[in-house]
């Protein structure tokens, strides 16, 4: 088995069970307010409910 198959089932999982699966993104904030990005969190601001 190859790591995109064993990742595409990671995902299906969590989706089968109604987690949203978004898009990867970079750990290199693009918000200037943002010092740090903590545990990869900064890209979800722009999905999640503020």
């Amino acid at each position: 088995m190859e790591s995109a198959e064993i990742r595409r089932r990671w995902l299906r999982f969590f989706e089968e069970r109604g987690h949203t699966v978004v898009p990867s993104a970079s750990l290199i904030a693009d918000d200037p307010t943002l010092l740090l990005v903590p545990a990869g969190t900064g890209p979800l601001q722009a999905v999640l409910p503020r």
